[in-house]
């Protein structure tokens, strides 16, 4: 439920369409919250011990909804620099939109420059300095979607303006062959640069482009290209 809520949530933000009903959202909210309070357990087997991750998970959900509480974060141990990256990720998110949080601002900071300090660039493309134990497949979790949900959590904040385009840039840069490794890295990916583009790609490119090679040229005014229509066919099924 955590991870509906949350790309639904974050979908809703570029098409109300995509908001969830009210009686297919409560539901799954009143879930969360009784696995966070502890009336709902979900034990089974991981590699390593992820409960507190889960229930980050839950609180960063339930927080885009206004339904988290400070009182829900007293069953986690705050530990950021000890937690894989996308944990830092919720736990920032929570921050941002939880407000009662004790040393709240203070904490907000830490998150950030731990997330900061994580990142590496090889060439063009980004990675995290922790990307090996960020690799939490049961979870799916890992270095591909880490990049995009981290490009959604700051691309609003202005203390990041100016990392925002490099962030974009090594996010696609992690491509292989058109596509992030994961589903749901490629969720992610879409809206985080959907996000991007209304921000920054809303004004019509203008201007010229022109090119010679020898006694050749060739212009372009940006203003008069046309985007290219995909072409719909019908497909007549045979008769069996």
């Amino acid at each position: 439920p955590a991870y509906w809520l949350a790309s639904a949530h974050e979908a809703a933000r570029l098409n109300p369409a995509f908001a969830l009903a009210d009686e297919v959202r409560a539901p799954m909210e009143r879930g969360l919250i009784d696995f966070v309070e502890g009336r709902i357990q979900r034990d089974f087997w991981s590699p390593r011990k992820d409960l507190e991750m889960r229930k980050l998970a839950a609180i960063e959900a339930l927080a885009r909804y206004g339904k988290a509480q400070a009182r829900m974060l007293d069953s986690i141990t705050i530990a950021p620099q000890q937690w894989p990256t996308h944990a830092v990720i919720d736990w920032m998110s929570v921050l941002q939109r939880l407000q009662g949080v004790p040393q709240r601002s203070e904490r907000l900071a830490q998150a950030q420059q731990i997330l900061r300090s994580r990142l590496n660039y090889q060439g063009s493309q980004l990675v995290f300095t922790t990307e090996q134990d960020d690799d939490w497949w049961w979870l799916m979790q890992g270095g591909d979607l880490n990049s995009a949900r981290l490009l959604l959590a700051v691309i609003d904040n202005p203390a990041w303006q100016g990392d925002i385009a490099r962030l974009a840039n090594g996010f696609m840069a992690r491509q292989q062959n058109g596509a992030w490794r994961t589903t749901t890295a490629n969720l992610w990916g879409g809206l985080a640069l959907a996000r991007f583009s209304a921000a920054f790609e809303a004004a019509p490119v203008a201007g010229t482009t022109q090119a010679a090679l020898g006694a050749d040229t060739a212009k372009v005014d940006w203003a008069q290209v046309k985007r290219a229509k995909v072409l719909k066919k019908s497909i007549k099924k045979s008769a069996p």
